[in-house]
C-alpha cells in the first residue's frame, strides 16, 4: 500500500523558511504552485466492476458544515470534501486550487488572486471574485477566524477572475491562515440556506452535500462537474460509531471501510492483520489538560502549578491511550515557525506538588472534569488516579460531545482534557489564547495584555529570530503559570480494508476522498 505520511519537518522548515526582514520589505514574489492546470480525469471511478463507494467510521456526531463556525476536526473531514480553498498547503508546499497564480506586493499587504475560469459549485452557480470577497469578508465577521481575517482592510473584485485583498499591515501567516484556509463559498448560497447553513453546504469541492441523519451518518457524493480531476470514489458514507470495538469489529465484518476510531489495545493486532491496513498518522495535534482559570481554585497559580507536578505524562499516554501517541511537555516545538524553546512545563515531581498544593486554600473538594469523547475519559480516569496521590480529588464526567464544546465555550466547565491541532505557526494559536478568543477556543478564559501584544506582534514580524523571541513571551506565561498542562502529541489511527489506497494525510492526521481510491 503507498502511504505518504506528513513530514512534519519540512513543514516547519517551510514556514520558518518564507519569513524574512522584521519590520522591512519582503520584496514581490508569486505562486504557481502544483495543482494548477491539471486535466480532469476521464470517467473517473467508474471501471467496470471496480468498487467506487466507500463507508468510513467516526468516532463523534458532527456539529455542522459552515466552514466559519466549526472549529472541530470530524466537521472539518467532511467540509474539505465539500469546499476549496484559494491554495492548499500540503507538505510544506502551496498548491494552486481555485486560483491559476497569485502576486503579493513588495510591502506584504495585497495580495491578488487570479482565479480558473468555469469553476462550477454545486448549485449551478459559476465562481466569480464577487464569491471570494464574500467569502473573505464573511470570514472576517466570524468569530472563530478573525483572528486570522482582522488584517483584512478590504477584498475586493478588479474583474470577474481577479480578487485583490488588502491588509492594514503585513501578516506573514497569511497564505496558510486566510488563502489556504478561508473556504469558498457561494454568496447566493448562503443568503438562501440562511440558518441554515450548516445543513446545506455549498461549495465547489470535489464532493457534495447530499445527506445528515443526524448522530447516525453523513452522505456525500461526487460531484461530475468539478473543476479538477475527478477522484474515483463516487459516493462516501461517514457513519457515526462512537464505541470504538464496534467501529472494528464493522470493519473487520466488512460492514465499514475504513475506521478513524479503534480501540488502541487492537494497534497490534491490526499491524498482523492480512486483511486490514493500519496507519499511525502523526499531527500537529496537541494534547493537553486544560482548566477554567475563572474556576474556584484554578484561578491559583499555585493550584495549577501543583496539578503540573502531580501530572505523569508517560502513565497517562501508557495507560489512559494505551501508548497510542507521543508523549510532550510542550504546545508547539520545533516544527512551528516562532518556536523560541525558552520555556517548558514541570516535569513529574509529587513533592514539588504537595509543595505546592500546601500554599492554597484546597481542602479536599471536589473539581469537575468534564470531557466529550470516550477516549477523553480514559484519560481523565487515569488522571483522577494520579491526582489523588497529592490528595486532589477530581470527578470525571462524560457529556454529548457538542454540550461539552458548548460548556467550554461559555465557561461552564471546570477541567478538561482536549486536543487542538494547528498549522506550524505560533500564530494560528491565537484562536485560543487571545483574549478576543473568549467565548471561542479560549477554553482557559486567559485574558493577558502581554499576550495579546506578542500574538499581535509576532504576526507582522517577518524576521524569524524576532518573531521567536515575540513569542517567547506566550510560552513564558503558559508554561511558567500553568495554564494549560501539555501531555502528548496526537497520533491518529486510520484503518482500513486492504483494497483501498490513501495518498496523503495531512496535519490533522486525516485524509480527503481526493486521496484515497479503490484498487
Amino acid at each position: 500500500m503507498k502511504k505518504k505520511l506528513i513530514s512534519m519537518l519540512l513543514v516547519c522548515a517551510m514556514a520558518a523558511g518564507a519569513l524574512a526582514g522584521c519590520g522591512g520589505s519582503s520584496g514581490g514574489s508569486s505562486g504557481g504552485g502544483a495543482g494548477a492546470g491539471t486535466e480532469k480525469a476521464a470517467d473517473a471511478g467508474n471501471q467496470e466492476g471496480g468498487k467506487d463507494t466507500i463507508k468510513i467510521a467516526v468516532y463523534s456526531d458532527f456539529a455542522g458544515f459552515d466552514p466559519y463556525n466549526s472549529g472541530m476536526d470530524l466537521d472539518k473531514v467532511v467540509y474539505s470534501n465539500i469546499f476549496d480553498c484559494l491554495l492548499r498547503y500540503y507538505d510544506g508546499k502551496y498548491e494552486n486550487v481555485l486560483c491559476k497564480d497569485y502576486s503579493i506586493s513588495e510591502d506584504g499587504t495585497e495580495y491578488t488572486f487570479n482565479l480558473k475560469e468555469g469553476v462550477k459549485f454545486h448549485n449551478g452557480e459559476t465562481l466569480t471574485a464577487g464569491d471570494v470577497v464574500f467569502s473573505m469578508m464573511r470570514a472576517k465577521e466570524s468569530s472563530e477566524m478573525s483572528n486570522f481575517t482582522k488584517n483584512i482592510v478590504k477584498a475586493e473584485a478588479v474583474d470577474d477572475l481577479t480578487v485583490k485583498i488588502v491588509l492594514d499591515q503585513p501578516y506573514v501567516p497569511f497564505l496558510t491562515a486566510v488563502a489556504s484556509t478561508v473556504c469558498i463559498m457561494n454568496e447566493k448560497a448562503v443568503n438562501e440556506a440562511g440558518d441554515n447553513i450548516r445543513q446545506m453546504p455549498v461549495g465547489t469541492g470535489p464532493y457534495k452535500f447530499k445527506q445528515w441523519d443526524s448522530g447516525s451518518q453523513v452522505v456525500l457524493e461526487r460531484f461530475d462537474d468539478y473543476h479538477d480531476a475527478l477522484p474515483q470514489i463516487r459516493e462516501a458514507n461517514y457513519v457515526v460509531l462512537t464505541n470504538p470495538e464496534t467501529a472494528l469489529t464493522a470493519l473487520q465484518t466488512g460492514e465499514i471501510d475504513m475506521t478513524y476510531t479503534i480501540p488502541p489495545i487492537a494497534v497490534q493486532e491490526l499491524k498482523d492483520s492480512q486483511d486490514l491496513v493500519l496507519d499511525l498518522n502523526p499531527t500537529m495535534g496537541s494534547g493537553y489538560i486544560v482548566m477554567n482559570l475563572e474556576a474556584p481554585f484554578l484561578s491559583d497559580p499555585n493550584f495549577r502549578m501543583a496539578l503540573a507536578y502531580a501530572t505523569n505524562r508517560e502513565h497517562i499516554v501508557e495507560v489512559g491511550m494505551d501508548g497510542v501517541a507521543k508523549v510532550s511537555s510542550l504546545l508547539w516545538d520545533e516544527r512551528t515557525a516562532g518556536y523560541s524553546g525558552k520555556y517548558t512545563t514541570p516535569e513529574f515531581n509529587l513533592d514539588k506538588a504537595k509543595e505546592y498544593l500546601a500554599k492554597t486554600d484546597y481542602n479536599g473538594e471536589e473539581i469537575p472534569f468534564v470531557v466529550g469523547y470516550e477516549n477523553y475519559k480514559k484519560i481523565g480516569v487515569v488522571y483522577q488516579e494520579e491526582l489523588k496521590q497529592i490528595g486532589v480529588n477530581i470527578s470525571v464526567e462524560q457529556l454529548e460531545a457538542n454540550t461539552w464544546v458548548s460548556d467550554m465555550k461559555s465557561g461552564n466547565f471546570a477541567m478538561s482534557t482536549i486536543v487542538q491541532t494547528m498549522d506550524p505557526d505560533v500564530d494560528f494559536w491565537s484562536t485560543v489564547f487571545m483574549s478576543s478568543a473568549i467565548g471561542g477556543y479560549n477554553f482557559s478564559r486567559l485574558n493577558d495584555a502581554d499576550v495579546d501584544k506578542a500574538f499581535q506582534d509576532g504576526s507582522v514580524c517577518q524576521d524569524p529570530e524576532q518573531r521567536k523571541d515575540i513569542y517567547s513571551v506566550i510560552e513564558k506565561k503558559l508554561y511558567e503559570d500553568t495554564i494549560i498542562i501539555p501531555i502528548y502529541d496526537r497520533v491518529v489511527t486510520c484503518a482500513y480494508n486492504k483494497g483501498v489506497t490513501v495518498d496523503r494525510s495531512y496535519d490533522s492526521g486525516f485524509s480527503t476522498l481526493r486521496d484515497m481510491h479503490w484498487d
